[in-house]
């Protein structure tokens, strides 16, 4: 397992920590499939990565995003041309979708999900098959945005549950090599004391 826990004071601090993660990997790989789950978080998260791109530009003209939010218009102001922005079908295989585009550097690869898991545990859309190796999972990389008091339990869970127990969704992400879970104070109190305490910083 390779999970990371970032834990910030509040929704909007963590939403723009996750942001600058998004931002980064756009502006040091400009060849990246990114795939959008983000749900409940959408709100927040879209708007502080509409703003890090726009204070630090990034060459957009080879990116394609994989949709799962139907959030068009935030991708399209981030300088995401139409052809490269692909609505994703929450009940069909992503990598069969992802296989179709073609950049120079990730022929038919997903170099990032950038998600949410929701309280009952299930990685951004109930629908989305996330416990294979065939869907979400596939990422290289996933950053996970869980803020508010209503998904500590959730956090608790995934915290407390063993990689190999895949009735609970979250818990497949230990199985991923490179996860960061990006944790608001209020979802974060899901973790033990010692444990929180470890983990939590400030952004700078």
């Amino acid at each position: 397992m390779a999970m990371n826990f970032k834990i910030f004071d509040s929704k909007g601090i963590a939403a723009k920590y996750a942001a600058d993660l998004v931002r980064k990997q756009m502006n040091n790989n400009p060849t990246s499939i990114l795939a959008f789950a983000m749900n409940d978080e959408q709100d927040f998260f879209y708007r502080e990565l509409i703003e890090e791109v726009a204070k630090n530009p990034v060459d957009a003209s080879q990116i394609h995003i994989f949709d799962y939010d139907n959030n068009e218009s935030s991708f399209q102001q981030m300088g995401i041309v139409k052809e490269q922005l692909h609505r994703a079908n929450k009940n069909g295989n992503l990598m069969d979708e992802v296989k179709n585009v073609k950049t120079k550097e990730n022929k038919g690869k997903l170099t990032m999900l950038v998600s949410t898991f929701n309280a009952d545990g299930s990685i951004g859309y109930r629908e989305i098959n996330a416990d294979s190796d065939e869907g979400l999972l596939s990422a290289r990389e996933v950053v996970v945005l869980v803020t508010g008091s209503e998904k500590a339990k959730a956090v608790n869970r995934l915290y407390e549950t063993g990689e190999t127990q895949t009735t609970f969704e979250a818990a497949n992400l230990k199985a991923h090599r490179m996860v960061t879970v990006v944790l608001d104070y209020d979802a974060a109190q899901g973790l033990p004391a010692d444990i929180r305490e470890y983990y939590r910083s400030l952004f700078s």
